[in-house]
């Protein structure tokens, strides 16, 4: 049985393997209700580049935040985890009443002391925008709601500093359209992005800035590429070039950004060099169905890492590339079980002795029984 990454109503099909928009509908919960329960996962015999850390949850973890290679944050569905490079640990998320599948998306640390991540929940009929915050202890609620009707999901964020995060994602008007949300250290609020298209679905699945001037948003617009650049007052257009389906992103510099994700049924990396797009080859991971990277971090111009997920007739499989400032090369991962094991996201800091990366997501074993998945590079 191919279990699939589950998200919960969304377009995000570029973004991540398995999550699908089905009338609105969130067919997936029933499967993640009956799967859900805590287990110890097993590495394999290998020895490749990544090694499984050793974690405690039954969360599908979507997105990782490394202040150090002592210091990490995931998050993803119905939890998240704390980590110190060896081991994770299950940190509590607050809720409230009425509130019901919860998906935390994105997270991105500035210091110990602040965090912020982003996602949704279903309450009365409509998806809420997550916004919550990590004040070093715990995690404080924090929601966005568009009026009646609407529906948000937040996908992803990225923080400069405690007065600083831009979160991107889309909201529902049929089709649905591109969203951010700006922190300015006390409040959120909305900036509007282009739309290129009055029929298409649309979604920003990732952001990466530089500071409060800079930031570049990735995503989908229909079967074509968004890409949206912030000039620290407004979005502007920059690329819809098609069958192009980005995922994530990381920006170095306003000169050095690298985005991930699929073309067809290909891996895909397009780097940014201040002004163009260039696509560069990234290896796939033998997948026969798909190949997808879901997520990117990079400690400098010589040094990225991304990983993702390979899709089988019947299973999935992680896989990573590590980009060395010219080309991108396989770094081998493990997958501790059969049928499936997912990559969603990563988060990498220049560490003694090299660089250290968190790779987060789910596996899920022959008995249905789903774990998340902590591997470190």
């Amino acid at each position: 049985m191919s279990v699939p990454t589950i998200s919960l109503r969304s377009v995000r099909t570029a973004a991540r393997i398995g999550r699908t928009r089905a009338g609105g509908a969130f067919t997936a919960l029933a499967t993640l209700g009956a799967l859900l329960v805590t287990g110890t996962v097993a590495v394999s015999a290998a020895d490749p580049a990544w090694s499984v850390v050793t974690s405690t949850s039954s969360a599908t973890l979507n997105g990782v935040s490394c202040v150090s290679s002592s210091y990490c944050l995931a998050v993803g569905t119905y939890g998240s985890e704390k980590g110190n490079g060896s081991t994770m640990a299950t940190v509590a998320v607050p809720s409230s009443t009425g509130q019901t599948a919860t998906s935390l998306n994105g997270i991105s640390c500035s210091s110990t002391t602040f965090c912020i991540s982003v996602g949704r929940y279903f309450k009365g009929g409509e998806d809420v925008g997550l916004l919550d915050r990590w004040n070093g202890t715990k995690w404080a609620l924090g929601t966005y709601v568009l009026g009646p009707d609407a529906t948000l999901d937040l996908n992803s964020v990225s923080c400069k500093g405690t007065t600083f995060c831009m979160a991107v994602g889309f909201y529902t008007d049929e089709p649905t359209y591109p969203f951010s949300l700006m922190w300015n250290g006390s409040s959120w609020t909305s900036e509007t992005v282009p739309s290129p298209s009055s029929t298409d679905d649309m979604t920003l699945n990732g952001v990466s800035c530089t500071s409060s001037s800079f930031c570049l948003a990735v995503g989908t617009v229909g079967d074509d590429q968004l890409m949206v650049k912030w000039n620290g007052s407004s979005w502007t257009l920059l690329d819809t070039t098609p069958n192009l389906f980005p995922a994530a992103i990381r920006c170095r510099s306003t000169s050095f950004c690298m985005a991930v994700g699929s073309a067809s049924t290909a891996a895909m990396a397009e780097q940014w060099n201040g002004s163009t797009w260039s696509v560069v080859s990234a290896p796939n991971g033998g997948g026969t169905s798909y190949n997808n990277l879901t997520g990117v971090s990079c400690t400098g111009t010589t040094f990225c890492a991304a990983v993702g997920t390979a899709t089988f007739s019947a299973s999935e499989s992680t896989f990573s590339d590590v980009w060395n400032g010219a080309t991108w090369s396989a770094a081998p991962t493990v997958n501790p079980v059969t049928p499936s094991d997912w990559f969603n996201g990563i988060s990498c800091t220049t560490a003694t002795g090299g660089e250290f990366c968190l790779g987060v997501g789910a596996t899920v074993n022959g008995s249905d029984v789903t774990h998340s998945l902590v591997e470190k590079y």
